[in-house]
């Protein structure tokens, strides 16, 4: 039985990276040059260190989902977006799982999310590729917007094998 699967195709997500990059770098600029003209040279350099420190580390953050898995072994689903969000749901706490058919009024959204209202946290990293809507017995602890902890009803996965995912959360008879 499958134990890892994709989070499906890598396209949205890199563009997304490559706009975030973009921008970060633009940013970077900008300071450099505002900070040189505007400030001492030693406070001009911290300027630089800072901001290119953040940079980086908010890029890496935003790179993470592109080598993600999901996975389900020794009796926890692991469910992550990179670095962004993540969420661990025993298979006993599932209530069910079935393929997510994406609506207008609810659509699915490119990213890591919390509905407040419903209690579902959501990990995309594409919107190509099928989802699979995870109802819970009881409210898991998760994680989204990479510190934010939430208690979660349910979980909505981007995933490249959805029949697959369903199979391995279904508890097999003993």
């Amino acid at each position: 039985m499958r134990t890892t699967f994709g989070l499906g195709g890598r396209g949205s997500w890199l563009a997304m990276v490559a706009g975030v990059v973009a921008l970060g770098a633009v940013e970077v600029l900008v300071l450099h040059l505002v900070a040189g003209a505007l400030l001492p040279a030693p406070v001009a350099l911290a300027v630089d260190l800072v901001v290119g420190v953040l940079t980086v580390a908010l890029v890496v953050l935003f790179v993470s989902p592109l080598w993600a898995r999901h996975r389900v072994s020794d009796g926890v689903a692991r469910f992550r977006l990179g670095w962004l969000g993540a969420v661990d749901v025993a298979p006993g706490d599932v209530l069910s799982a079935t393929v997510h058919r994406p609506t207008a009024v609810r659509p699915l959204e490119l990213g890591v999310g919390f509905d407040e209202d419903i209690g579902r946290v959501s990990l995309v990293r594409t919107t190509a590729a099928p989802a699979v809507l995870i109802e819970l017995s009881r409210p898991v602890a998760a994680r989204v917007q990479v510190l934010r902890a939430v208690r979660a009803t349910s979980v909505l996965v981007g995933v490249a094998e959805p029949d697959d995912l369903l199979r391995a959360l279904t508890p097999t008879p003993a």
